[in-house]
C-alpha cells in the first residue's frame, strides 16, 4: 500500500511540474495588422460567415447528442442482456432504451429543423424572398 501511495504521489508531482513547464514553452503568434488585407489574414479566424459558423456548432453538438444516444442505447442492451430474468433490471433496461431511443428520434428531428433553417435563411439572405 505504501508503494502505491509513493508511486500516486510520484505521479501528481511529475504531473505539477511537467504540465506548467509544457504550458509555458508555448509561445502564441503575434497577428499582424495589415489593413490592405483581408479579415482571415488580419485576425486568424477564418472566412466563414456567421451562419456556417452557427451551423457548425449546432451540428457538432447534435452529434455529440448523438453519440451519448447510441452509448445509452449500447448500455440499456447490456443491461437487459445481463440481467438475467430479473425483473427490475430489464424494467430499468427498457426504460433507458425507451428513453434513449425517443432522445435519438428527437436529435435527428432537430437536425432537419436546424438544416431546413439554416438553407432557407441562406437562401432568403442570399437570393432575396422567393
Amino acid at each position: 500500500m505504501n508503494k502505491v501511495k509513493n508511486i500516486g504521489l510520484s505521479l501528481v508531482i511529475a504531473g505539477v511540474c511537467v504540465v506548467p513547464a509544457m504550458a509555458m514553452a508555448y509561445t502564441p503568434q503575434a497577428v499582424v495588422f495589415d489593413p490592405g488585407s483581408n479579415v482571415e489574414r488580419n485576425t486568424g479566424l477564418g472566412n466563414a460567415s456567421p451562419t456556417d459558423v452557427a451551423a457548425g456548432i449546432i451540428n457538432w453538438v447534435l452529434g455529440l447528442l448523438m453519440i451519448i444516444s447510441v452509448i445509452l442505447i449500447i448500455y440499456g442492451g447490456f443491461i437487459w442482456m445481463f440481467s438475467r430474468g430479473n425483473e427490475e433490471q430489464v424494467t430499468k433496461a427498457k426504460d433507458i432504451l425507451t428513453g434513449a431511443l425517443i432522445g435519438a428520434v428527437i436529435i435527428l428531428a432537430s437536425y432537419g429543423a436546424s438544416y431546413y433553417v439554416f438553407e432557407n435563411l441562406l437562401n432568403a439572405t442570399v437570393n432575396g424572398v422567393a
